[in-house]
């Protein structure tokens, strides 16, 4: 299966009825089931920031520009880190000892699914983004707790985010860095 497209790539912002934050850090269970029903159960523990700067022109009109980063550091059942930053995907697979450069053409872009996404109910939204149906699940707090959706591979994903940390103050942006190790092969993709 070529899970690390389906299982790192997620570009996060503002959705009127869903709370995102600035940043977060959260454990996750991931279940992918290819279509001839082989599972595969990762987990870890994802980091994510966004940062806002609003851009004034000449004229005071205001232009907000967003970048976000995500680090997910996978401890099962394979050691790896994937690093995000919307436009280039690092893969650093400690097992194999190889470091993995890709630029991102396809993946799951929550800010634009959440624009399109419907509210089922209180704690449910499902969404049709690029030929693809989403089921989006928040807690209580509306805060991030479920992703399930079939991906372009039709591998159904399952991703369940638990620990959740909201706008943690101490947010330390160093560990949303891939720290590519010298002696590892590098391949370019």
């Amino acid at each position: 299966m070529r899970t690390f497209f389906t299982i790192s790539i997620l570009v996060i912002a503002l959705h009127a009825d869903i709370v995102l934050p600035n940043n977060f850090e959260t454990d996750f269970k991931q279940t992918i089931t290819n279509d001839k029903g082989k599972t595969i159960n990762y987990s870890g523990d994802v980091k994510f920031k966004q940062d806002r700067t609003i851009l004034l022109d000449e004229h005071g009109s205001q232009t907000e520009m967003t970048s976000s980063l995500f680090k997910w550091s996978y401890k099962s059942p394979t050691e790896k880190e994937v690093c995000t930053d919307g436009v280039q995907l690092i893969v650093i697979d400690h097992d194999l000892e190889q470091v993995s450069r890709y630029l991102i053409d396809d993946g799951l872009e929550l800010e634009k699914v959440l624009k399109v996404a419907k509210k089922i109910d209180r704690q449910n939204y499902t969404a049709l983004y690029k030929e693809i149906e989403y089921l989006i699940t928040v807690d209580k707090e509306n805060r991030l707790k479920k992703i399930f959706y079939t991906d372009s591979l039709d591998n159904r994903v399952k991703i369940i985010f638990e620990n959740m940390n909201y706008n943690n103050k101490s947010f330390d942006d160093r560990g949303l860095e891939c720290e590519e190790p010298k002696d590892y092969d590098m391949i370019e993709g």
